[in-house]
């Protein structure tokens, strides 16, 4: 795989020639948070992966990932929306769907618990074992759902991945070309 990194303060600028979107220039998050939405549980800063789970075995011990994207200054007037991929021989059991959340404010800190959830912006479908894009089902905000107008520069926001219905365990390595990260043209 080829790829190139340029690094910025707070983000990773990929072209990534792996995953579908390859001629798509993506912006990987700047922090990656694990939260167990169990009361007592602590979230995770900055995980080796990335995980969202849920089993009715496990009285209410879920995990959803949240991710921090930090918008770069040149990012002005460009278009921008988000994407999951997962890739072939990732992690996936049990339902295959998740629910995408952005939050008032991305948690940035651990240990810490709670997540910040706010508006839902939809729900996605997850390829079965891994090897491409998540498809969004439902939308219920445009806003990064589908392409359009980038954050502000500067500006810094927070997505929480959270898993749908009874049963799900899906893990992957976030990085580039992995994993929900915002595309950008």
């Amino acid at each position: 795989m080829l790829t190139k990194n340029l690094i910025l303060p707070l983000a990773i600028i990929t072209t990534a020639t792996a995953a579908p979107s390859a001629l798509v220039p993506e912006l990987l998050q700047s922090a990656a948070v694990i939260h167990d939405t169990f009361w007592a549980g602590q979230n995770v800063c900055n995980p080796a992966q990335c995980r969202v789970y849920k089993s009715a075995a496990d009285a209410g011990h879920d995990l959803t990932t949240m991710l921090t994207f930090s918008i770069p200054q040149n990012f002005a007037g460009s278009t921008c929306w988000l994407e999951f991929y997962l890739p072939s021989g990732a992690t996936t059991g049990g339902g295959q769907q998740v629910d995408v959340f952005r939050q008032w404010a991305p948690v940035s800190t651990c240990p810490s618990q709670g997540n910040n959830r706010d508006v839902q912006l939809g729900r996605m479908v997850l390829p079965s074992g891994g090897g491409g894009v998540a498809r969004w089902t439902d939308t219920y905000s445009s806003w990064m759902t589908s392409p359009g107008a980038c954050p502000g520069p500067g500006e810094v926001f927070g997505v929480e991945i959270v898993g749908v219905g009874d049963e799900i365990n899906t893990v992957w390595t976030q990085g580039p070309g992995v994993g929900m990260r915002m595309m950008y043209t």
